[in-house]
């Protein structure tokens, strides 16, 4: 009986693997790596395109797109070998370096008109790992020297003028590298907030006053680091990797709601009552891989400890009827978001395999794989590929509806990020699973 229900687990991981991959090279990336999509005359790629093909071409060229652009390219040349991925990524690099990079003082600027023209100079720490990650993962699948020093000059200005504590980083800096105020996001007209002539766009959620010594952990900092050591092996990126871990499990853990807080004061209480459970899922299994490659054998298994109660969480009390991820909601009340966001969708892929890969609980595999055919269903843009960007299914069906990113196809926020990373951690980690 054993051998049996261990043959029909390896069958589900088998078919998990070959559906990551699929939904990557026949799905997401032809989208990605059409001609369509680059701008021919003035060189990377169109700040926007929505939904129906329409190209607005005056919309900002957006770092964290051409970053997260960046990484996607690479990482799929470093899974599949297609030459295609490694082209594009190179076109991709040097692009960001001759209109986004900062040849004065490092760094890159967040927003960039058409012509190269830089559209504010702040220099946020979300937007700035997505640099350091693109250039990490370029350098690894390329080679490429410059791209190795774009990262580790990177690296060396977050630690040297962005942290101010362990795992502790200021969210905004001017563009000489001294604190800012405000998360300095820069320039957006896509999608205008409700009240812009947008009256039906979502309200964005409240934010708290950020009490002094307050920590918002930087995930996307801590993939970059990620991205940087799987590629350098640098005991200094490592560190730093210890650090952001040692937050997670010791500080960053509202052992009240089983989840993670997103910000934390100096007395490690979490700030405010809001909750995503997209970005529960995003740094489950982020802290784990973070946690095997820093090598300390009681913090991994801490961080695991910690990451199964969160993964438990999500399984048993985050998904709606029909089996898909809430993107989050208040934790004094049952009010959940309505409307599905595509890269929590994709998350929460990665965090119940996560669950799985951690506890052998083949419920976590049961949620992984009804997320999957969520996504195959509804989200999966049969007519011009790659997703839709919010869905709502209810009683009466399901409906294209607008919410995080809008309902551009490209745009600042909808990238080809969280979807294709969903692919490339699917198929590690059943690899893993199969070889175990």
């Amino acid at each position: 009986m054993e051998t049996i229900t261990k043959s029909i687990a390896t069958k589900r991981l088998e078919n998990l693997h070959a559906w990551a991959s699929h939904m990557a090279t026949d799905v997401i990336f032809p989208w990605w790596t059409s001609d369509f999509i680059m701008d021919k005359e003035y060189g990377g790629f169109y700040g926007r395109i929505t939904l129906d093909l329409q190209i607005d071409n005056e919309e900002p060229r957006a770092l964290v797109l051409t970053g997260r652009m960046l990484y996607a390219f690479s990482a799929a040349y470093l899974t599949f070998k297609n030459p295609l991925y490694l082209e594009r990524a190179k076109y991709t690099f040097e692009y960001m370096m001759d209109k986004f990079y900062d040849k004065e003082y490092g760094g890159a600027y967040t927003y960039v008109s058409k012509e190269g023209v830089p559209e504010g100079t702040d220099k946020p720490n979300y937007c700035e790992a997505f640099l350091l990650m693109g250039a990490a993962q370029y350098y690894h699948a390329s080679g490429d020297p410059e791209a190795k020093r774009v990262a580790f000059e990177t690296f060396d200005l977050m630690e040297s003028k962005v942290k101010w504590g362990p795992s502790s980083y200021y969210g905004n800096m001017t563009r000489d590298w001294k604190p800012a105020k405000g998360m300095g996001f820069g320039r957006r007209r896509n999608n205008p907030p409700a009240g812009e002539n947008n009256a039906n766009a979502p309200k964005p959620p409240a934010f708290p006053p950020m009490p002094e010594g307050a920590v918002s952990f930087p995930h996307h900092l801590c993939q970059a680091y990620v991205r940087l050591y799987e590629a350098t092996g640098d005991e200094r990126v490592k560190a730093a990797l210890k650090e952001m871990v040692e937050f997670l499990a010791y500080r960053a853990f509202d052992e009240e709601h089983k989840c993670i807080a997103s910000t934390v004061g100096p007395d490690n209480k979490r700030i405010g009552t809001r909750q995503s459970f997209g970005h529960d899922c995003e740094i489950s299994y982020l802290s784990m891989r973070a946690a095997r490659l820093v090598g300390d054998e009681k913090l991994y298994e801490d961080m695991k400890n910690v990451i199964i109660q969160v993964c438990t969480q999500v399984r048993d009390h985050d998904f709606d009827p029909w089996h898909s991820l809430y993107n989050g909601g208040d934790l004094t009340n049952d009010v959940r978001d309505p409307v599905h966001v595509w890269w929590a969708q994709a998350e929460a892929v990665s965090s119940m395999l996560c669950g799985y890969s951690l506890t052998g609980d083949e419920s976590f595999l049961d949620a992984c794989e009804a997320q999957a055919d969520y996504l195959n269903k509804y989200f999966v843009n049969h007519e011009h590929g790659d997703w839709y960007n919010n869905i709502v299914v209810d009683e009466e069906g399901w409906h294209v509806t607008n919410g995080g990113h809008g309902f551009d196809k490209l745009n600042g926020g909808k990238c080809p990020f969280h979807n294709s990373q969903m692919c490339f951690e699917v198929m590690d980690v059943t690899e893993r699973l199969l070889k175990a």
